[in-house]
């Protein structure tokens, strides 16, 4: 392997076998043993809908390609890319862009059975598993990745250990690549509206954001989605960007040119660090852009019960969770940290917009942003 390849492996396979979560445990294992690993799902940098006629794999090639400098610069040894693809035509547009990548396909399969249970156990559209049974049947034609492995009952750390191994010992080891220059995706010049949720830990921003969008798209107005602890996971970090929000912001200003390419009238950020200063940072990497900031605010009471709802594994299935599998005393003190955070960002006036989120679903909530901001984006 040419010492300026940067290596990618890409976890692929039928809808809810488990590649996001495999994924994200061969990046913390290797973050635990002191290779500066990145983690991309890719679902999480293709959300632009309706779809564009360059189809969702032309997107996602285009953010991954965009956002590789990015974890270059920041010295990463190894990217890991958890997402479906099914031809090698499709690998070869991801390829094309990314030249300077040694790319490892792992397909990923298990029984029929085990992949049933697997998808309706994640609690998302369980009318779809029909479905993901069909594409895994399909896939078991495919010969486009470079090793295919069964992990049915196996623990997830124990596939990814068995993962790294059939991959060679993925990856060799060597040392930083470095930084490779490509040219810079264009920005957007004329106003882009962005609509950022923030707010204090467990509030919600991710499920109200995503509500938001789904909303948007619902009226045909082409809107892309960002959440900012989904663009810029690497670890460890470097000592000079020790919070990762010198490589989000380059992240989400990538995402958001390439978006803004595709023709998205919009763009809805669930971001995680809301005091107005950071934020303002942000937008000073996105010209043109038209920032509305929607702060969510919920009392001790509610955020304790999120906290642990999320610590239980409920609510969107999120890789890399920090509070899933939490014991109930650092629930506890999460949830007071929550609290003091909401009344700070309250005392401070934090944001543009202030909404209560106390006992209401995410769909009300939206509701209300959405009234109150008007005819947006037009």
């Amino acid at each position: 392997m040419g010492s300026d390849l940067l290596p990618l492996l890409w976890l692929c396979g039928p809808s809810g076998v488990g590649k996001s979560s495999l994924g994200w445990e061969v990046f913390a294992q290797l973050s635990r043993g002191g290779v500066r690993a990145a983690f991309v799902d890719a679902d999480q940098i293709s959300l632009c809908y309706p779809l564009p006629e360059i189809g969702t794999h032309r997107i996602r090639a285009g953010s991954l390609a965009a956002m590789w400098p990015n974890f270059r610069e920041q010295a990463a040894q190894c990217v890991v890319l958890s997402g479906f693809v099914d031809t090698a035509e499709e690998i070869g547009e991801y390829a094309q862009r990314l030249p300077d990548a040694a790319f490892t396909v792992c397909r990923l399969r298990v029984s029929t059975d085990e992949l049933k249970e697997r998808f309706v156990g994640r609690g998302w559209r369980p009318d779809l598993v029909a479905e993901a049974v069909a594409e895994a049947e399909s896939l078991e034609d495919s010969d486009f990745a470079d090793l295919c492995l069964d992990t049915g009952g196996l623990t997830v750390p124990e596939a990814a250990r068995m993962v790294r191994e059939r991959a060679g010992g993925w990856p060799r080891p060597g040392p930083p690549v470095g930084h490779v220059s490509r040219p810079a995706a264009p920005l957007a010049v004329d106003p882009v509206p962005v609509l950022w949720l923030s707010g204090a830990t467990a509030v919600g921003k991710s499920t109200v954001g995503y509500e938001v969008f789904s909303q948007i798209v619902r009226t045909g107005v082409r809107a892309a989605y960002v959440d900012l602890k989904q663009i810029g996971v690497l670890r460890p970090a470097t000592d000079d960007d020790p919070d990762g929000h010198r490589l989000k912001a380059r992240n989400l200003a990538a995402l958001m040119a390439g978006y803004r390419a595709a023709e998205a009238r919009c763009l809805i950020v669930s971001g995680h660090d809301d005091r107005d200063d950071t934020v303002r940072a942000y937008a000073e990497l996105l010209p043109g852009a038209a920032l509305t900031v929607c702060r969510l605010h919920a009392g001790p009471a509610t955020l304790a019960e999120r906290v642990t709802r999320r610590g239980r594994g409920g609510g969107p299935a999120i890789p890399g969770d920090e509070l899933k599998g939490l014991d109930p005393e650092a629930l506890r003190r999460v949830a007071e940290q929550a609290a003091r955070e909401a009344l700070s960002l309250d005392r401070a006036g934090a944001g543009d917009l202030r909404i209560d989120t106390d006992d209401r679903s995410a769909q009300e909530v939206a509701d209300e942003i959405r009234a109150l901001i008007g005819d947006w984006p037009n």
